[in-house]
């Protein structure tokens, strides 16, 4: 009876590390599955167009300079312009402390995305300006700044985007004094120039909007900025940001 108890005990001892070692594998297998799946998705996310949903990317001043073209600013914020980055290369006549500067930039960037690359000194596109953002009150409705829609007059004024579509908000932001939250900054770090992103995905609401504007969770703050607005479709790395087309 002794020899047949332990033969049984053994047996399901048997049984048991089978059974757990084929759990391990469904485990493995599932876990497996999950990742390329979640692979498969991003890589068709990463395929939607990317097309500009508001206004000046590049942050041109208006015709005054003393606010940004196409953007709201709340009256409590202060706009400088710190520098204009021209379309030139280093060889051409780019200026080597706005290569300088770019090169900064890029080194915060890449404690995040260590493949970066600014192009700091070749041939860009476009103009990249770069703005200062000043506060030294939070009123009742303390948010920033925000740019408006690409169909603003289409729009009956609301100047917000319609959450119907994937959208990616984004900016290359530093935050000297204060602190932001939120839309644009999502991701800001004081004392470095962070990639700030977040993807909205849609809503299933009907008619539904969003102003992209940052919050000022700070009663002082300083902030600088470039290249900062939303897109349709799904970003996720710095090097595809820049400049979006915008079809008029």
């Amino acid at each position: 009876m002794e020899q047949q108890l332990a033969a049984v005990v053994s047996a399901a001892n048997n049984l048991a590390g089978v059974v757990t070692g084929k759990i391990d594998e469904i485990d493995e297998a599932i876990a497996n599955a999950r990742l390329a799946y979640d692979s498969q998705l991003l890589d068709l996310k990463r395929k939607l167009p990317r097309l500009a949903v508001t206004k000046n990317f590049n942050l041109y001043p208006k015709a005054d300079a003393t606010l940004i073209d196409g953007w709201g600013i709340h009256g409590e914020v202060a706009c400088t312009k710190l520098r204009s980055i021209t379309t030139e290369s280093q060889a051409t006549g780019r200026p080597q402390a706005d290569v300088d500067f770019m090169l900064k930039v890029q080194a915060d960037i890449r404690e995040q995305f260590p493949t970066f690359d600014i192009r700091a000194s070749e041939y860009w596109r476009t103009v990249v300006n770069v703005w200062q953002m000043k506060w030294a009150a939070s009123g009742v409705s303390p948010w920033l700044a925000f740019p408006y829609t690409v169909d603003t007059a289409l729009s009956n004024g609301t100047r917000a985007v319609p959450l119907n579509s994937y959208i990616t908000l984004g900016a290359f932001v530093r935050v000297l004094e204060g602190s932001v939250t939120g839309a644009w900054s999502v991701g800001a770090e004081k004392g470095k120039w962070r990639w700030c992103s977040t993807v909205v995905a849609p809503t299933e609401l009907f008619g539904a909007y969003y102003h992209l504007h940052p919050m000022r969770t700070s009663s002082s703050g300083v902030i600088e900025v470039m290249l900062a607005g939303a897109c349709t479709g799904v970003v996720t790395n710095p090097g595809d940001w820049g400049t979006m087309l915008a079809l008029s």
